[in-house]
């Protein structure tokens, strides 16, 4: 431990120490007589109380003697009288004795409380005189105390007694009081003399720490002020906001003008920056960021080294101003270690605002984007056959507006609202199906999008007519879109004659191989795929894409549905490739039958109920009174899905139901078969 005189601070404030001590020392004294002397003031206090109650007692026996003499007289005894009497003699003579040696006697209030000996000459020969006078009195008390024992003889000698010496009596009561108010008083003055004694000890005290310091303390102000002076200039300079942040998170009282400005409003010194700093981040931002700062307090870990983990780098913040708006601004945050002594005292904090900087690397990254974008349209049209792309688009642009003209017409009720939705989930499903069977996955990705905003109002308990607001800004996004591929076809022929719109067979077969196997990469599943295909050509428009749109949703179903995972399948001793068969056959009386098989998992019924179940969509009653073909057929029921999170190709519940639509507009025939963990097989069979 180190000596005090080895202190430097000792040596250069030694005097002003002293004087400190000095002025404590008198005020421990001072404050140790206060307690003393006030102590006393406090006994005297109740000794005067109980003086005075005294003489109280002694009226109080007199009137208790005097009424027990007059209802003996008249013959009407009355016991409240002689009570009366026996608490007063009791009280005055347990209260006399001690004030001659101290006791405990009852209060005012009918508490204990003890009572000091009378040392005072003047008051304890008042006190011996009383006795002396009460003594003889109480004597005679004493028969009446005992009730009914007493005779009137002896009620008459008490009585006159207290005729003759009640005065007295009283008189040295109320010199007693007298003798005990003026020893207080005493008391008081000593107290007061005391008081200012000290007083003005502390101030000759405080006149010499301002005599001897005052020079020192203006040279200290005059270096003090002029570094204000120049640190103020260099707050107000500053473009960036500094401050200082003390380890209870508090902002210092220096901080630069900057500050405000970037903040958007005024710091208070001393107020707490994790609560601004609440406001204005995430949670898990505030979160990192009071770890981050806590680490930076601590000694263990180099400032260097964790410079990198700093979270409040280029960070978006919600920024209020004192009119009650608010603004969204990226700022970086940079937090110094100030030493002290070798100590962490603060923390220097310096914000920059880098907004600028990020909107500019956005719109570039947007810009790049956007172009990668087009350069991969155009690759995917180069892939599609001319007059396939076109029929596309234009299958794409009557089925967009086909959806605009149920929004114009639609009913007024959450029913109407939500079939609706349902009719248009079918549509854009269908929709995105056959960007996906061309590769398009621009608009395979704009209806993905379109999917996740319907399921979002399906899901609510009640569509209102305000949640379908949302839907024209995707439809507009379509339009676009498709406007902006037929100028890119426009510009392709025109720079290259091949790139015209032709009459060629579709081939999609490929289309479809192309299709499952991107959907089983996406899930890591291994899929064989094979189709017969031929006499699609030689269908119908309308009834060709009617059978193409089934086919893609029961593909789409086959590998996200039957298929298992190359680990079930090999659990279950099967190829790790999975097999999907489609193809188109002639049927007798000149129908067509599309069959699609899988050997996967199968349809389970079981499976099929708890999904049932789980979902609310009915009791378990109710379910229990189906049969397994009936309960197969919910498959098709809209939002219906085993996949409890949906994906890019699964999930949403309206694949099935697409294709029970189809099947209704072709007028044909559905035959399930399937066996569990063997396969399953869709047979359609239909009028060309």
């Amino acid at each position: 431990m180190k000596k005090l005189s080895a202190n430097p601070y000792f040596g250069k404030y030694r005097e002003i120490i002293m004087a400190v001590a000095l002025f404590l020392v008198f005020d421990l004294a001072i404050l140790i007589l206060n307690f003393y002397i006030s102590f006393q003031i406090s006994e005297d206090a109740l000794a005067i109380n109980l003086a005075g109650r005294q003489r109280m007692l002694s009226q109080r026996m007199t009137k208790a003697l005097l009424t027990a003499e007059h209802d003996l007289q008249v013959g009407t005894p009355n016991d409240n009288a002689i009570d009366e009497l026996v608490q007063t003699v009791t009280l005055f003579d347990s209260t006399l004795s001690a004030f001659e040696t101290g006791g405990t006697v009852t209060g005012g209030e009918g508490k204990p409380v003890y009572l000091t000996q009378v040392l005072t000459p003047d008051a304890l020969m008042l006190i011996n005189e009383a006795r002396l006078l009460w003594l003889p009195f109480r004597h005679l008390l004493t028969p009446l105390k005992s009730g009914a024992d007493f005779n009137p003889e002896q009620l008459h000698k008490a009585v006159n007694y207290a005729r003759e010496n009640n005065i007295k009596l009283l008189n040295l009561m109320n010199n007693f009081t007298s003798k005990l108010e003026q020893a207080a008083n005493a008391k008081a003055d000593r107290l007061r003399q005391v008081q200012t004694a000290g007083i003005l000890l502390a101030l000759m005290n405080f006149a010499f720490i301002l005599f001897k310091f005052i020079r020192r303390l203006r040279e200290k102000d005059r270096i003090v002020e002029l570094a204000q002076k120049e640190t103020a200039e260099i707050l107000s300079t500053v473009k960036e906001g500094l401050f200082l942040l003390d380890a209870k998170y508090r902002f210092g009282s220096q901080q630069s003008a900057s500050l405000t400005q970037i903040f958007g409003t005024a710091i208070e010194p001393g107020s707490d920056f994790l609560a601004l700093l609440r406001k204005m981040v995430s949670p898990d931002v505030f979160t990192s960021a009071c770890d981050y700062i806590s680490l930076l307090f601590g000694d263990r870990v180099k400032e260097a080294l964790v410079t990198e983990l700093n979270p409040l780098n280029a960070v978006e913040m919600t920024l209020s101003n004192n009119f009650g708006t608010s603004t969204r601004r990226y700022l970086t945050l940079q937090f110094n270690r100030v030493l002290q002594d070798g100590e962490i005292s603060h923390l220097l904090v310096t914000v920059f605002d880098v907004t600028t900087q990020i909107e500019l690397e956005r719109d570039l990254l947007t810009a790049k984007k956007k172009a990668k974008a087009e350069i991969s349209v155009m690759l995917d049209l180069l892939k599609i056959e001319p007059s396939t792309l076109i029929q596309f688009l234009n299958t794409a642009e009557k089925v967009l507006l086909g959806i605009n003209e149920q929004l114009r017409s639609v009913g007024a009720g959450p029913a109407d609202y939500r079939q609706m939705i349902n009719n248009i989930f079918r549509e854009i499903h269908t929709l995105k199906g056959e960007a996906a069977t061309l590769s398009l996955d621009l608009f395979e990705d704009l209806a993905q999008q379109f999917e996740s905003l319907l399921a979002g109002l399906r899901s609510q308990g009640t569509v209102t007519g305000d949640a379908l607001i949302a839907i024209p800004l995707p439809l507009d996004e379509f339009f676009e879109r498709i406007t902006t591929i037929r100028d890119l076809i426009a510009r392709l022929a025109s720079y290259n004659d091949a790139f015209a719109p032709r009459d060629n067979s579709l081939e999609l077969s490929d289309n479809f191989r192309r299709l499952v196997q991107r959907i089983a990469c996406d899930q890591g599943k291994e899929i064989k795929f094979s189709a017969e295909l031929d006499l699609l050509n030689s269908l119908p428009d309308s009834i060709r894409t009617k059978v193409k749109n089934i086919t893609v949703q029961l593909l789409r179903n086959a590998v996200t549905h039957g298929i298992e995972s190359v680990h079930e399948r090999v659990e279950r001793s099967k190829p790790r490739a999975g097999n999907i068969f489609v193809a188109l056959k002639a049927a007798e009386s000149g129908e067509y039958e599309l069959v699609l098989r899988d050997d996967g998992c199968g349809l389970v019924p079981q499976r099929i109920r708890n999904t049932l179940l789980s979902s609310g969509r009915y009791s378990a009653n109710q379910l229990n009174e189906l049969g397994d073909k009936q309960i197969i057929m919910k498959i098709f029921e809209p939002g219906f899905t085993t996949i409890g999170h949906a994906s890019h190709d699964a999930g949403h519940g309206v694949g099935m139901d697409v294709v029970k639509q189809k099947i209704q507009q072709l007028g044909a025939q559905l035959q399930i078969s399937t066996r569990e963990n063997v396969f399953t097989q869709f047979s359609i069979r239909f009028a060309a």
